[in-house]
Formats: structure tokens, C-alpha cells, sequence
């Protein structure tokens, strides 16, 4: 029952905070949408249809194996199961790691500090990467809103 011109203030940030949480649902289920198309893209019809023309029929295999990329592709196993390589199975992230209790020896006053440990898979944070810029995009969209006086999208 928020109204746009009843309470201008509450149905912005109102929609301000659905923007925010629809983004987080987004970011993962878009990463899964674009890894799927470039899966697509890397088969091999799609390979020989990016051949150069030559004396190649169309039954004949493509003469690339893999599609030449800017950065390395990563694999496409589903949706579930490419949020799952990417927490757990791709790149590394640092943790670090506290020293044994029991084990903390002093060397000339000083404590045995904390090592980190590099651990497989980007976590949970690989899955939204990218949201830094498209939520400072919403705030930069919402900010201008407010300041502005009315005029129906005109800042």
C-alpha cells in the first residue's frame, strides 16, 4: 500500500531496498545465464560456423577446438552444479588461519601471528562478483531521484 504520491520518500527507498535485494538474486543466476551461452557458443557447430570460408562441408569437424577468449572460460555444468565449481573448485581465495593455542611460541617478545592459507574455490563471493558496480549504479540512480524535484525521470 506504498503509493508513489501519497509517501514519495518511503516508496523510494522502498523500492531502493527491492532493487538492492533483486540484485543479489540476479548477479549469480546471470553468471550461470553467460557461462550456459558460452558453453553453447564452444560447440562444435557453432565452431565451425566461426571458420573461416573455405573447402569445409558442413559435416566435416571444426577446424578450432576452443573458442580464442580474452580470459580463460570456465565450465558450465548446470546451474547448481556451476554454482558449486565456482565456490568450490575454481581459483583460490586466501583464509587466514589463527596459530595453535597451545603452540604459540614468543621469539624475542614476539607473538606467532596468523599465516594465510590459500583455499580452493572463490566462496560464496565469487557467485556476486560484479556487485560493487551495479550497487553503486542504484545508489548513484536513487540519489539522483531524491534530489530531484519531480519531472517524471528528467534530473
Amino acid at each position: 500500500m506504498i503509493d508513489r504520491e501519497v509517501n514519495p520518500t518511503t516508496f523510494s527507498l522502498a523500492k531502493f531496498c527491492a532493487s538492492s535485494a533483486a540484485l543479489f538474486v540476479k548477479l549469480p543466476l546471470e553468471t550461470v545465464l553467460r557461462r550456459g551461452q558460452v558453453a553453447i557458443l564452444n560447440t562444435p557447430a557453432y565452431l565451425r560456423a566461426i571458420e573461416p570460408v573455405g573447402n569445409a562441408r558442413a559435416t566435416d569437424p571444426p577446424a578450432i577446438s576452443e573458442m580464442d577468449t580474452v580470459v580463460p572460460l570456465g565450465k558450465y555444468n548446470g546451474m547448481l552444479g556451476t554454482m558449486y565449481t565456482i565456490v568450490s573448485e575454481e581459483g583460490f581465495r586466501p583464509t587466514t588461519v589463527p596459530p595453535p593455542a597451545g603452540k604459540v611460541v614468543a621469539k624475542k617478545g614476539k607473538a606467532k601471528a596468523a599465516e594465510t592459507v590459500y583455499r580452493r574455490g572463490q566462496g560464496l563471493p565469487g557467485l556476486w562478483r560484479g556487485w560493487k558496480v551495479s550497487w553503486w549504479g542504484l545508489v548513484g540512480l536513487w540519489t539522483a531521484g531524491v534530489a530531484s524535484v519531480g519531472g517524471d525521470g528528467e534530473f
